[in-house]
């Protein structure tokens, strides 16, 4: 099968920026902003974020399979970059202003602003990711697509936490820095969309409408087995993610005790995912992606270990480990959105049907679920261990040992065990290169 142009693939991966910048500064801050910024009680804030969470469950998969059936003169997924990108950009931005409101008031508008946000995500994402099939059939050349989809993505989280750290430099007010940053990273995720919108098209064969009833769409859907694999590999390993990008400010504040540089252990995290990524593609080309998977999630298991061995003052050792976890940071944003394409496929041989918003709809959701479960989970931990609120504006309060323990327990041991089960899924999942070249070969014969 021919390569995709590098110009397309360059430009199409700019939609991963869109994405990826916003949910870095979500995934490492806001619960350390509700908590320590707006001054909410643990409790409160984790509630607030499971609210948007809860809403998920219902707007992803109802956005795939919206997308699966609209007919518009722009396609079924452009349609949804060209109109969702303002208002997920500007709910972006209401995100991060403290309103004076009471503790209750004040939870209950962070809740609302995460719903509106997340449901004008929904559309971006779900949209953009269901073109990526359309694009490339070719097993090797979507590990590549997927591979300068994610330089974008992890390049766009670590310019998002570069601009945290430059703005935290300037900007001695809190409120005031994450104001700023969430005006700056809103506007600038409305052009993202809109690049991806001007150029691709969708093909002729896509236009079709789905034709399957909603609830066999649903039934088929999370029936698929390989599809049940890859979501269980991808939940676990995106929500330790999920879990160690909000631990770790928490991490450097209150067992490293070196506040000014918890966004330079997350730009040596990040920056380390950077420059593996070549190598997660090239394993996933040498082996097969369910053995990139493993080697990947193997070598974070083995930093993980580290970290929750480190001593208070082993700061440089911190470091070294946080970058050492670079390969598995790259494989968990690789490999899984490498597979999904090749599910579909799986699935046309089934049903029919190609219904890519629904796979990758329910792969947002399932995303953005081990997000909200990882955020929920420390804010109740920190909550029941009694976790201290700084005052606005005051020094950082010296935490009881139970809450100490709580942000060990979940910077090293438990993303470890969820890396573990992971391993699991991955072993489990059946669609090597052989299989998937088999089925192109079946859909060409029935001439689909």
């Amino acid at each position: 099968m021919p390569r995709l142009p590098l110009r397309l693939k360059l430009l199409y991966s700019t939609g991963d920026l869109s994405t990826s910048a916003p949910l870095a500064i979500i995934a490492f801050f806001q619960l350390y902003f509700l908590t320590d910024v707006a001054g909410l009680r643990p409790d409160y804030a984790a509630w607030a974020v499971a609210a948007g969470r809860l809403w998920d469950a219902v707007n992803d998969p109802l956005f795939g399979l919206f997308s699966d059936r609209v007919r518009s003169r722009w396609g079924r997924r452009r349609v949804l970059l060209l109109f969702g990108a303002v208002p997920f950009g500007l709910c972006f931005i209401l995100m991060w202003l403290v309103p004076l409101l009471p503790p209750l008031a004040l939870a209950a508008y962070y809740a609302v602003a995460f719903i509106l946000f997340d449901t004008a995500y929904t559309a971006v994402h779900v949209g953009y990711n269901s073109l990526t099939p359309e694009l490339t059939q070719d097993y090797d050349e979507r590990s590549s697509l997927n591979g300068y989809r994610m330089v974008y993505s992890i390049g766009g989280a670590l310019g998002a936490i570069i601009l945290a750290t430059v703005l935290g430099g300037s900007l001695t007010d809190q409120r005031v820095l994450y104001a700023a940053l969430g005006l700056g990273l809103g506007l600038a995720a409305i052009v993202p969309p809109l690049i991806v919108f001007s150029v691709t098209r969708e093909s002729p064969a896509s236009a079709r409408p789905e034709q399957l009833p909603l609830w066999t769409a649903l039934r088929t859907t999370l029936g698929n087995f390989p599809f049940r694999m890859v979501v269980g590999l991808y939940l676990l390993s995106w929500t330790t993610a999920s879990l160690l990008s909000a631990v770790l400010v928490y991490f450097a504040n209150y067992y490293l005790r070196v506040p000014d540089q918890a966004s330079y252990l997350v730009l040596a995290a990040q920056a380390s995912a950077i420059a593996f990524v070549p190598v997660s593609v090239r394993l996933a080309r040498r082996f097969d992606k369910r053995r990139a998977f493993i080697l990947g999630s193997a070598s974070w298991i083995a930093a993980l270990l580290g970290i929750a061995a480190l001593g208070p003052d082993q700061v440089t050792l911190a470091y070294a480990l946080a970058a050492l976890s670079g390969l598995g940071i790259a494989t968990a944003y690789v490999v899984p959105w490498a597979m999904v394409p090749d599910i579909i496929e799986h699935d046309q041989l089934q049903t029919g049907e190609r219904r890519e918003g629904s796979y990758y709809a329910f792969i947002s959701f399932f995303q953005k679920l081990g997000t909200g479960a990882a955020l929920w989970a420390l804010g109740q931990a920190l909550a029941w261990t009694g976790y201290v609120t700084p005052a606005a504006g005051g020094p950082l309060p010296a935490q009881p040992e139970g809450a100490v323990l709580a942000i060990r327990a979940f910077a090293g041991p438990v993303p470890a065990a969820l890396l573990g089960l992971a391993i699991v899924f991955a072993w489990a999942y059946p669609i090597t290169r052989e299989r998937h070249q088999a089925a192109l070969a079946e859909l060409a014969g029935r001439g689909e």
